[in-house]
């Protein structure tokens, strides 16, 4: 009998495990520190913590990191660029933008592949999509050549107007693959829209992480199997979606922000349980802190974004990430306390850890400030040592004349002006006002810092999920599966020809129910979203609209609308015209249904046991409160500390806490009438 279902999310520091067990109707949690020598080791560590016979798992998600990892570290494949004949430089010359128009020290990221890596095939599609040269066998056995002398682990092709006709790249593919064992990544799959510089930029990362990302599924694939494993193994996508890790060895690009998206879905599904629609998802795990928003109950997904100053063609949930977590080390610059990015991560980890780190972080700050139990670490399996805390930050705390509680203090307040601001990022540079959310915070490190956060940005209410600490791998299992494609089509909007837009149309269906056969899902099942990318005549960029009637004047009437709330302004009198139009497809998997917790009880409770915790340079005496403890009803003011077994949240004085029938944490800052009355 089928038992239980699985979500696991690999971090820098942590891995994390959510199971469902469908016979006894609960969750279950679990840390285990990465493995970043063999992340499937961790994965194993986690689900043999619950899981005796592998048999009885009905499900299995996965949030991997390993494409991210190879991508950020410069440790991709060897990748061999295949272009058409007099376009060698596209790459190399990019764009003439400057991304950062006012830093004088700004230079352009190095190309992930040298232009001697680049061969120029003789061939070329006319921007119809019309054969004008025809491929030759000659330069197809050239490079075959080169590619047979081990010099490349991958292989990319991006060839002109290949979005309009994918024929040429199809034929030097099935021509390599004749002759080697190689992964080669076409244009006209993972980018199928115009501009050559950003397709053949996101064709180049999907080449350049594969084999990593194939080798690490591959291992776990093998490892699940040995222990009983016989089912597909999906994995999380960049756009909100799932996967098997069949379709994710060809497109590898979607795992890029595997793990953090399922947070994202996570907050999605909180807006069914709580109907709070406009959620800030913020994920502070040990490494890094990923913000991503929900709008109406939907996430905010974007078709296009750049990844280390590289663009990337592909809708992917819009994550702003910047390295701020527990591990995040601090230390002096230019006479200047500096928080982050570097990070300690799970190997030596933070001083307190214990494992020969000797250096402060983030995590080591909360320790020496008491917001932290040394003891109750993840429910007491992890045994912090204060001390070495303590020293650590003094080892600092001595070269600025500070104390070692006022150098404690300044590093948490520096990560946390640094998480506000990328917050801002997402919201106030869009136009978005982040005051008019709720801040949904998880991870392990997520809930102790995000009252203090929303307190910088004004917002006014904070939601704790009932499993913050492992809340990404909780998201990844109340999702669907989900395939993306897109058609060139330029045409000014007065001018579109509905029969020749809905045929790409059904071209498109037809591609997406291929692909979601092959993971399974009938067509019965499958759901199509239409959307179309628009812009004013003359504009470069669009604004994608959903298209739900092919009513083509109320189109131009939402295109209008939305670039006033984007922009703050429009031209209702201006021409428009389509460039691109789009096709998702969600094939819907089994949801598990959240039951509520009855068991009410509207008290105001005292906590379980105090501990001296440092406030603004002050030390008060704190309540120190249990989740296992908490119903729903149940309320009390801060500050306080509630202690989980993944996580600890931190809640300063001027603060009320509810638990909701969901035992989630509801946390709302106090008004001054209500301050009186306390």
């Amino acid at each position: 009998m089928s038992r239980y279902r699985l979500g696991v999310d690999i971090g820098g520091t942590f891995t994390d495990l959510v199971v469902y067990d469908q016979k006894e109707k609960v969750f279950h949690t679990h840390k285990t520190l990465t493995t970043p020598h063999n992340l499937a080791e961790g994965v194993m560590q986690c689900i043999n913590q619950y899981v005796k016979d592998f048999n009885e798992i009905e499900y299995f998600v996965h949030g991997t990191t390993s494409g991210l990892n190879a991508f950020l570290e410069r440790k991709g494949a060897r990748v061999a660029l295949l272009t058409t004949e007099g376009f060698r430089d596209v790459y190399e010359i990019g764009r003439a933008n400057r991304t950062e128009m006012y830093n004088i020290q700004y230079s352009k990221p190095a190309p992930l592949l040298d232009r001697e890596n680049t061969y120029e095939i003789k061939e070329r599609m006319s921007y119809q999509g019309e054969v004008q040269t025809p491929i030759e066998s000659v330069n197809i056995n050239g490079v075959i050549n080169e590619l047979k002398k081990g010099k490349y682990d991958a292989v990319a092709v991006c060839f002109l107007h290949s979005y309009k006709n994918p024929k040429h790249e199809q034929e030097i593919r099935d021509a390599i693959e004749k002759e080697l064992d190689i992964p080669v990544s076409l244009s006209s799959e993972i980018a199928r829209e115009w501009r050559e510089y950003e397709r053949v930029s996101t064709t180049i990362i999907n080449a350049y992480i594969a084999p990593i990302v194939k080798k690490y599924l591959n291992i776990l694939e093998q490892q699940m199997v040995e222990n009983g494993f016989d089912k597909d193994i999906y994995i999380m996508q960049s756009n909100g979606g799932v996967m098997t890790s069949k379709v994710a060895k060809q497109l590898p690009l979607q795992t890029l922000m595997s793990g953090p998206v399922g947070g994202t879905i996570g907050g999605v599904n909180l807006t069914r349980l709580t109907g709070e629609k406009n959620l800030i998802c913020v994920d502070m795990g040990g490494t890094s802190f990923d913000v991503s928003i929900t709008i109406d109950g939907e996430p905010d997904v974007t078709a296009e974004t750049i990844m280390e100053g590289f663009p990337i063609l592909s809708p992917m949930v819009n994550i702003h990430t910047v390295g701020a977590g527990g591990g995040s080390l601090a230390y002096l610059e230019g006479g200047g306390l500096r928080v982050g990015p570097k990070s300690a991560g799970s190997n030596p980890g933070p001083a307190c850890y214990g494992n020969g780190g000797n250096q402060p972080t983030v995590t080591d700050a909360n320790v020496v400030l008491g917001r932290i139990d040394p003891n109750n670490f993840l429910g007491g399996d992890l045994k912090l040592d204060k001390e070495a805390a303590y020293q650590a930050v003094k080892s600092v705390a001595d070269q600025i004349n500070l104390s070692v509680e006022e150098t404690a203090e300044g590093i948490c307040d520096i990560a946390n002006a640094k998480m506000a601001d990328a917050i801002r990022n997402l919201t106030v540079k869009r136009g978005i006002d982040p005051r008019e959310f709720t801040i949904v915070a998880f991870g392990g490190a997520g809930p102790m810092h995000a009252v203090l956060i929303a307190d910088l940005l004004d917002v006014k209410k904070v939601l704790v999920p009932n499993v913050s600490g492992t809340f990404s791998a909780w998201g990844m299992l109340q999702t669907d599966i989900r395939f993306d494609t897109v058609r060139n089509y330029v045409s000014l909007l007065s001018n579109v020809k509905k029969n020749e837009m809905q045929s790409l149309y059904n071209e498109m269906q037809e591609e997406c129910i291929s692909m979601l056969n092959q993971q399974h899902i009938s067509t019965d099942q499958i759901r199509f979203q239409k959307s179309v990318d628009i812009r004013y005549v003359g504009q470069e960029y669009t604004v994608n609209i959903v298209n739900e009637s092919d009513d083509l004047a109320k189109l131009e009437e939402q295109f209008h609308e939305s670039h006033f709330d984007i922009y703050g302004h429009n031209n209702p009198n201006g021409g428009t015209e389509i460039v691109n139009i789009r096709t998702t497809a969600l094939g819907d998997l089994e949801k598990i249904e959240i039951k509520k917790d009855n068991t009410s009880s509207e008290e105001f409770i005292l906590a379980d046991h105090t501990r001296e915790i440092v406030w603004n340079g002050v030390e008060k005496t704190t309540g120190v409160y249990s989740t296992h403890d908490l119903k729903p009803g149940n309320h009390f003011i801060g500050p306080a500390v509630i202690e989980d077994k993944n996580s600890t949240i931190v809640i300063p004085p001027k603060f009320s806490i509810s638990i909701d029938e969901n035992r989630n944490i509801k946390i709302s800052k106090i008004t001054i009438k209500e301050v009186e009355l306390v």
